[in-house]
């Protein structure tokens, strides 16, 4: 198993049941919906989450699920845990404590299938959620609210020596933009979906360097998580069905959107792509 991009075409992932999930005030998108007081019953969850999975497998990507945790009421962002890379996965380090003990249990996991860890960051904070191949040699992360130039710089020293990846830090305003995929996800080689305020200019550049495309998307849909998809390949993209602009947009384009309801767990600050963890990708 191996991932060194953002849209070769998706075999597996991994995934975790959302049973323990109920909203804690942790970031500026989940004190929103406590204050609003939305409500929601566990069936309501499941039934979002089952449809998701079942998503994934219309577009034939085998699903992994890890082990549940006690008393971790987002487990369900597997994403956050780190990133697969073409050795292993790198786990990651959580910037919240309460989200601590999901990376032991992540890591007992991949044991237990026998999946290599390539390596596991101890300082600082350095989640999945800011890791974003550029290409197969150049990784963007998000540093803001949850990953820090601690937690970078140990990973840039691992993935530099390890695998010949060049990092590329891109400052982020921080909550509600806590995370890179909160305003910028790939879609395809040359297309992506992008708040473009909440993002450096010399990393706009480098997009436009590169001829990627960019659906913009508002600052307003960002906190409802519509940036935050997941490519199954370049014609194929996870999104949600209340995300009804953007999926238009992908459309117009010639994308085959995928559009499971997910309106309850992105609640949380959380949409497709944090709830889903690549663990094998076609090299592109």
């Amino acid at each position: 198993m191996s991932v060194s991009n953002e849209y070769g075409r998706l075999r597996k992932v991994l995934l975790c049941k959302p049973d323990n999930f109920t909203l804690i005030p942790t970031n500026e998108i989940n004190k929103r919906a406590l204050a609003s007081g939305q409500t929601f019953t566990m069936e309501d969850v499941k039934k979002q989450h089952q449809e998701l999975c079942d998503a994934f497998n219309s577009a034939e990507v085998e699903i992994l699920f890890v082990e549940l945790g006690k008393d971790l009421p987002y487990q369900v962002h597997t994403r956050d845990l780190g990133t697969m890379s073409s050795r292993g996965v790198l786990l990651g380090r959580f910037w919240l404590p309460i989200r601590h003990s999901e990376t032991d249990l992540a890591e007992k996991f991949f044991i237990s299938q026998g999946i290599p860890i390539f390596g596991r960051i101890s300082k600082g904070g350095f989640e999945g959620g800011d890791i974003h191949y550029i290409d197969n040699e150049t990784m963007a992360v998000g540093i803001g609210s949850r990953s820090d130039m601690e937690g970078f710089e140990e990973a840039q020293k691992m993935l530099k020596e390890g695998l010949g990846l060049n990092l590329i830090a891109v400052q982020l305003p921080g909550d509600p933009f806590f995370h890179l995929d909160c305003v910028f996800v790939r879609v395809a080689k040359h297309l992506c979906l992008a708040h473009t305020p909440a993002l450096p200019d010399f990393f706009l550049k480098m997009l436009k360097y590169r001829k990627i495309e960019i659906i913009e998307v508002s600052a307003e849909e960002c906190v409802e998580l519509k940036c935050n998809g997941v490519a199954i390949d370049e014609e194929t993209f996870m999104s949600f069905e209340e995300n009804e602009r953007v999926n238009k947009e992908l459309e117009s384009l010639g994308i085959n959107v995928l559009k499971p309801s997910y309106n309850i767990i992105t609640l949380s600050g959380g949409g497709p792509r944090c709830s889903s963890f690549p663990l094998e990708r076609d090299d592109v």
